[in-house]
């Protein structure tokens, strides 16, 4: 083995018969970010979980690692994880997860020392707060009290807490703005740290990284440093991967009256509002995106106008009207995907929900070859529609529910972060289908941290902006 910070030979990971990571080899050396990347559900985060000791014991874990100075056993999965926090960082994917919804965020990066037996370290956390961005006073929040790209900015936080001298991270900067994705990335390798980083932005990883690995169905595709990754010299398939991100803009909106207006509407967290008061007024097939630095009120916004969230000041007028929202007029696609469906449902029934509960309803049959084909419009032919949300990647999960709210048909979608764990093929197929949404008559609010994707497929854009005013 090398003298790589992590080297990793002949990794496998198979679940019965399907192999899942084939045979996978690759250094991580002394002070630098190694970017996985690959469409949803190639492999990925299953490679950072083996890595980690955190598969489920129905996976079968084959190869060699060499971490922290050690010789290890994948399969060792007790071994593994003893090393999790002061040898070995990780930053999950999905924040909310995470975290233990019943305890503070504080409590949550101070178990990094507690799950050893040491004492937190009230500076250090100071000092992460203020590296990353963080409020030290929202730390005895609860997870629910923080928006996603703050909370996902915590866990970085918890897993840097002992300053550990490897980082695994798993998609770190989906949630957060431009801005933001760029200092996450400055933290995590802070010092000198090596840091191995699955993600879908190929952008930011060429900006960020030193050498990106394509993952393609299990195995390494091609491998370049990271600054070529545009370069016509660049390995064939990364080119491929980088030219799938070209994205549809939906048909121009009819000239109908409003179906949705907001008059000076201010939304509050505690006392303060969240951004200046805002008006707009939405005409059905018309999409309209939102952006804004994490915690500026993006997800309250959509929460508002899915009538959950009771204004401070202003109105929300539905038809011209000021009244809550009927059944079934609006659908909201929540950040979290998987929290938002059954997890003992099959995606199959998953997908057909819309279709029980409007005055037409059609029989068994009918309901799931209507699911199959939406899902396979989201380029989930290949998933066994019998598999239960929890088997899926997150990047899968979050088109299960695009395939969901293209059979609802609402009048108004609200979409947060509906892409933020797609590669670029899959989320050139979920803006085609929110486009197919749009072009039916539904309004789609969409919110994003993505301002460049954003300005390419909507009609409109909205910046929340708490700290000035508010741009059109």
């Amino acid at each position: 083995m090398s003298a790589a910070a992590l080297a990793v030979r002949g990794l496998s990971v198979a679940y019965g018969t399907a192999v899942v990571v084939r045979d996978l080899s690759f250094d991580l050396q002394p002070g630098e970010v190694l970017a996985l990347v690959g469409l949803s559900g190639c492999g990925k985060t299953t490679v950072l979980r083996a890595l980690l000791g955190l598969l489920p014991p129905s996976a079968r874990v084959d190869g060699r690692l060499r971490a922290a100075g050690e010789d290890l056993a994948p399969n060792d999965r007790t071994a593994l994880r003893r090393r999790l926090g002061h040898a070995i960082g990780f930053v999950a994917q999905n924040p909310f997860d995470a975290c233990a919804p019943h305890r503070s965020v504080r409590a949550h990066i101070e178990e990094a020392w507690r799950a050893l037996g040491h004492r937190p370290d009230p500076a250090r956390i100071a000092a992460l707060c203020d590296r990353l961005g963080l409020d030290p006073a929202m730390l005895d929040r609860f997870p629910h009290e923080w928006s996603g790209g703050m909370l996902q900015r915590a866990n970085i936080a918890a897993a840097l807490a002992l300053d550990p001298p490897v980082v695994l991270a798993d998609e770190p900067t989906s949630a957060v703005d431009a801005d933001n994705a760029k200092a996450v990335m400055a933290c995590l390798r802070d010092g000198g740290r090596s840091v191995l980083v699955v993600s879908h932005d190929l952008d930011l990883m060429a900006r960020t990284a030193n050498r990106i690995l394509l993952l393609e169905n299990g195995r390494i595709a091609a491998e370049t440093p990271a600054g070529q990754a545009y370069a016509e010299t660049a390995p064939g398939p990364i080119r491929t991967f980088a030219r799938a991100a070209a994205l549809v803009r939906p048909p121009e909106p009819s000239a109908a009256p409003p179906l949705l207006e907001c008059q000076d509407l201010v939304l509050v967290r505690g006392a303060r509002p969240l951004f200046p008061p805002l008006s707009l007024r939405l005409r059905p097939g018309e999409v309209l995106g939102v952006v804004g630095p994490s915690g500026s009120g993006k997800s309250s916004l959509l929460a508002a106008l899915a009538g959950r969230l009771p204004p401070a000041a202003g109105l929300i007028l539905r038809d011209g009207a000021e009244r809550p929202p009927r059944r079934g007029e609006v659908l909201t696609l929540f950040q979290n995907a998987l929290s938002s469906m059954n997890p003992r449902w099959p995606i199959e029934r998953v997908v057909a929900e819309p279709l029980t509960v409007g005055p037409v309803r059609l029989a068994r049959a009918a309901r799931a070859a209507a699911a199959r084909a939406m899902l396979a419009r989201q380029g989930l032919a290949e998933v066994d529609p019998g598999r239960r949300p929890w088997q899926l990647s997150t990047g899968q999960t979050q088109r299960v529910t695009l395939a969901r709210a293209a059979l609802a048909r609402p009048r108004l979608l609200l979409a947060d972060e509906p892409t933020s764990a797609l590669d670029p093929r899959q989320r050139c197929l979920a803006i085609e289908g929110l486009a197919r949404i749009a072009a039916a008559g539904s309004a789609v609010v969409l919110v994003s941290h993505d301002r460049g994707m954003l300005d390419r497929v909507c009609h409109r854009v909205v910046t929340l902006d708490p700290c000035s005013t508010m741009r059109p």
